[in-house]
């Protein structure tokens, strides 16, 4: 369980740096990032396909157009969806929005009828996942300053129906992939990310290509302005924090229970946080160090409490 705890935290490191790659592309639309950086991950994927071979010949129709489905919707169309909301309406939403997706997941997977690994009784959790919405309310008191103050107008609301979409999404995508893998431990966790990746190449390529065909001969061009930056960090975007994250996030979800497993993605937040902290060259306020703070002591107990029923269950 220590290793998949690892696991997630690594994939999250990654992932938090896709909220800072499209402030260096503010000239490009979020739709055509989003497309752009999973064309990226699909390709990778499909450079790696050979190696898989054996086991990807052994997914059924119904398993490809899960993955297929998995990687679109719960990636590509959620980090579109995310980076509009984030344009429209600011980081803060967005942020408050994402970062209930820990505890939708708990509530959600932590059921028999829906988890297929071990469920711990609600009595035992309440603590755990009261101090992570303690965190969560503690670490985002000036966002929540900046929606009451900004909360005006009709790009603001569409902004947080994109974002309350992308939360959405991400609630879904770590309870049905962790599914897919707990019922199919015979497949790695690399091997089902490649899948997700070669699934998802065709249909992104088709869709950035349909938003930028107007710009074919123009002046912006095809790759838009600046084409060397874009294709630089599309790449870092979806060969890296893409792929990278997704495998990192597979091999944590084949080793965790789904309600735990969703809430590493708080993780995600943390790093994002930091790295814009960097990128803007300030240190973070009191009350965000408190707040991560007060996450980081949930999640541990989570996970004490759940390796504790891992083992009851095993005895």
């Amino acid at each position: 369980m220590l290793l998949g705890f690892i696991f997630g935290v690594l994939a999250c490191s990654l992932w938090g740096m896709i909220y800072i790659i499209p402030l260096y592309l503010s000239d490009y639309g979020t739709f055509s990032i989003a497309m752009a950086r999973f064309a990226c991950f699909g390709a990778a994927g499909f450079v790696l396909c050979f190696f898989f071979k054996k086991e990807l010949l052994h997914l059924t129709p119904k398993d490809w157009f899960v993955a297929l489905n998995l990687s679109f919707w719960g990636n590509a169309i959620y980090y579109a969806f995310l980076c509009k909301g984030i344009q429209l309406a600011g980081a803060p939403i967005a942020g408050m929005l994402m970062s209930l997706i820990p505890i939708n997941v708990a509530l959600i997977a932590n059921r028999p009828s829906v988890s297929r690994s071990v469920v711990v009784p609600w009595r035992k959790l309440w603590i755990p996942l009261s101090l992570i919405f303690i965190g969560l309310v503690i670490g985002n008191i000036d966002e929540f300053k900046f929606v009451a103050q900004q909360s005006k107008g009709s790009d603001f609301w569409l902004g947080a129906a994109l974002s309350t979409v992308s939360m959405l999404l991400w609630t879904w995508f770590p309870i049905r992939n962790g599914q897919w893998l707990l019922a199919h431990s015979k497949v790695s966790p690399v091997a089902w990310t490649v899948a997700q990746a070669v699934s998802i190449l065709p249909l992104t390529v088709i869709c950035y290509a349909a938003a930028n065909f107007s710009e074919i001969g123009s002046e912006v061009g095809f790759l838009g302005p600046h084409p060397a930056l874009f294709m630089w960090l599309m790449l870092l975007a979806g060969v890296i924090c893409g792929w990278g994250g997704m495998t990192f996030w597979n091999l944590m979800s084949a080793r965790l229970p789904l309600a735990l497993s969703g809430q590493m993605i708080i993780f995600e937040t943390i790093f994002s946080v930091i790295y814009a902290m960097v990128h803007r060259g300030i240190w973070p306020s009191w009350t965000l160090v408190v707040g991560m703070t007060t996450l980081l002591i949930g999640v541990s107990l989570s996970l004490r409490i759940f390796r504790e029923a891992v083992k009851a269950a095993t005895n």
